[in-house]
């Protein structure tokens, strides 16, 4: 007998764990879960500055893109979390909203109700901010943020001293000031790892009326009548099938939702026809728009004596600064790693994760702890790509291509950025900890070879999204109130629903859109 609940939500990520944990205080309504991943709870997921070793894991998707042309035609290894709380288990914890023209823009090109205005209470109501730094930060909500300087590493705050010996502005918090250094706040709670998997997937599946059903990855949603009536999963090898009496809420993220809603029939007749899905709605926007921040790996610098060990998340000082002196908002976030991960190791691991497409099973990265990292990214990328089906085979990952590079203002872009951050290791504050440029170096000093060097070290920020868009132009997916266009009982609620990337790192901005969501549908109860 086929089971039925209200709701079904799938993917348990920074969306997904959200809607669930808001459904599931409608004491009347039974919700599952949908997981592809497992249960895992390693050690390293909760210590913020292990991230690193979570990478290339069996917890990892660790997606592949197709050759990029703008890069050389190189493969970019690309991370998601494939476990209960999704990538929330992975990422490094900075609280960034985005900032209010991010909003405003997705509200003036079509998503009204979406300007800053209107998201500000769901970031408020989802915020527990410890101090008083920003003027509108929620107080109470699920998630925990504090400071990172409260945890803060020595060689951080001489990149935030360096900075300020440039001329940059102070900035005590990203959330309350656009441009300028300093500390991020993170969600982080007694020194643990503090996400969506502890702050809404956990309570609410303390609840009786939560079902998780894990290492379930949905293979097709169930349509009758132009109304998504349920999903078909696979689970050890076996195809079920479960049945929503209300709805079904697709949060499995900007790579995973436009794969289902593919398979499911729901996108281009072109495309669907290559691999004889019949067409059920025809939207041509689904997997289209999908977008992502691309960051440079480097420079890399060595002190002349090792480096404090990490407390917090390693990736606690950026710079957000832009690259026309009129820019509304920064397009360029230059983040240092005290600690660096990223060693000859790392890349070997990719390499060979790539050739045997096996989990690589989780060890410290050996580094030298003389190494700081600058990461570099370009926060308002102009270059757009595509998610598209491998095969008809609902196991196989699809095809991912955020086209890097495309547009040449993207990487000229990045090269201003590595520019900025190689003034910033040339200072008086760097010196004092007899810092040296190690990567590019010395030997890359004309502009030619810098772009070069740029081109083959662009990678991902793993802030994938756009690929389900949210508006009311044909290669919208979904309306304002995140309903699926042409099919009844389907919403997408996660990182795919942005027609934009925000101006920051988006975890914070995912878990909103999972607040709103839950709202749209109890308003409609």
């Amino acid at each position: 007998m086929t089971e039925t609940f209200d709701y079904i939500i799938v993917g348990s990520g920074a969306a997904g764990a959200t809607v669930a944990y808001r459904l599931s205080e409608l004491a009347d309504a039974k919700v599952l879960i949908l997981e592809a991943g497992g249960t895992q709870n390693w050690e390293a997921i909760d210590v913020p500055y292990r991230w690193n070793e979570l990478l290339l894991t069996e917890i990892d998707w660790a997606y592949m893109s197709v050759p990029q042309p703008g890069l050389a035609n190189r493969q970019i290894y690309s991370a998601a979390g494939k476990l209960i709380g999704g990538t929330s288990n992975i990422y490094h914890m900075i609280h960034t909203r985005g900032k209010a023209a991010d909003f405003d823009d997705w509200a003036y090109n079509g998503c009204s109700g979406w300007s800053f205005k209107d998201v500000l209470p769901y970031f408020q109501k989802l915020e527990n901010q410890e101090d008083d730094t920003n003027p509108t930060a929620g107080k109470g909500g699920p998630i925990n943020i504090i400071d990172a300087k409260y945890e803060g590493n020595p060689a951080s705050q001489t990149f935030i001293d360096a900075c300020v010996e440039l001329g940059y502005p102070y900035v005590k918090d990203f959330n309350a000031e656009d441009f300028g250094v300093g500390w991020h706040h993170v969600d982080i709670k007694n020194g643990r790892r503090a996400g969506v998997r502890t702050a809404y997937l956990e309570p609410a599946l303390a609840r009786p009326n939560v079902t998780l059903s894990s290492n379930s990855q949905a293979t097709k949603l169930v349509i009758e009548n132009n109304r998504c009536v349920g999903v078909e999963y696979q689970q050890d090898g076996v195809l079920k099938t479960v049945r929503a009496d209300r709805e079904v809420i697709v949060c499995a993220g900007a790579i995973q939702s436009p794969k289902l809603l593919l398979l499911s029939g729901i996108g281009n007749p072109e495309q669907l026809q290559q691999f004889n899905i019949p067409t059920v709605v025809d939207l041509p926007g689904v997997g289209e728009n999908f977008h992502d921040h691309p960051l440079i790996i480097g420079p890399m610098g060595m002190m002349s004596e090792p480096g404090a060990d990490p407390k917090g998340n390693m990736t606690e000082v950026a710079l957000f600064w832009k690259s026309e002196p009129s820019m509304l908002v920064p397009d360029l976030e230059i983040c240092l790693v005290h600690r660096a991960p990223f060693g000859e190791s790392f890349f070997g691991n990719v390499i060979q994760r790539l050739q045997t497409n096996q989990p690589i099973a989780p060890v410290s990265q050996l580094v030298d702890p003389r190494i700081i990292l600058a990461l570099p990214g370009l926060v308002r990328p102009l270059s757009r790509g595509w998610v598209r089906l491998a095969s008809s085979d609902p196991m196989a990952n699809p095809l991912i291509n955020a086209n890097y590079g495309a547009e040449k203002a993207d990487i000229d872009r990045m090269v201003e950025m590595v520019k900025i951050a190689r003034q910033i290791y040339q200072t008086q504050a760097f010196a004092k900890l007899g810092l040296t440029e190690i990567n590019p170096g010395p030997e890359v000093n004309s502009e030619a070879a810098l772009r070069d060097w740029v081109i083959n070290n662009v990678g991902s920020y793993y802030h994938y999204v756009g690929s389900c868009k949210m508006g009311v132009d044909r290669m919208a997916v979904v309306d304002t109130q995140l309903k699926v266009y042409g099919v009844e009982g389907l919403r997408v609620a996660d990182a795919s629903v942005m027609p934009a990337i925000p101006s920051s790192n988006p975890h914070t901005t995912i878990v909103a859109i999972g607040e709103r969501a839950a709202d749209f549908i109890k308003q409609e109860l």
